[in-house]
């Protein structure tokens, strides 16, 4: 199974489970054209009274095991290569609404839409956790990001003279 139809696989889960989600870390990095990888995916989840049922939901339609491991939540299928962590804050972000309102909705198979961060806060909440792993990729996300804000003033000074 490719990583497309793993994420629109969880993008229907999510639907289903009616989860507030947005995609944090390197996996929404890498989708935005970062060259990163990852072995889980990372979110940041709207903190409800029905959250964990609603993880529970998810996991389920997954055929996956939720864990929870205090600070965080994991669903997991070893056998299927699919880490999912859940956490409520991210640090650097004043808001889960701040964060899904900066985000961009992708699709991976024309329908169920995952909310995917954006690279500035994704740079942001690593330089801000500070773990080794993280401040190593920051000079890859930021030329990244200085690369999108050179492409989109390029289109823009041409839409200009069109």
């Amino acid at each position: 199974m490719d990583a497309k139809s793993i994420l629109s696989e969880i993008g229907e889960a999510f639907a289903h489970a009616k989860l507030e989600a947005v995609m944090i870390g390197n996996a929404a990095a890498a989708i935005q054209g970062a060259p990163v990888t990852t072995m889980d995916i990372d979110f940041c989840i709207r903190e409800t009274g029905g959250t964990v049922s609603q993880l529970g939901m998810v996991a389920k339609q997954l055929d996956a095991e939720l864990i929870n491991y205090g600070s965080f939540f994991q669903i997991q299928a070893p056998e299927r290569e699919i880490y999912l962590d859940f956490i409520y804050n991210v640090l650097g972000v004043k808001s889960f609404d701040a964060l899904l309102k900066r985000s961009n909705k992708v699709s991976f198979d024309g329908y169920y839409k995952l909310n995917i961060a954006s690279l500035e806060d994704i740079i942001k909440s690593k330089r801000l956790v500070g773990q080794d792993k993280d401040l190593a990729v920051l000079p890859i996300l930021e030329r990244t990001l200085q690369v999108k804000n050179e492409e989109k003033k390029r289109a823009a000074s041409k839409n200009c003279r069109t």
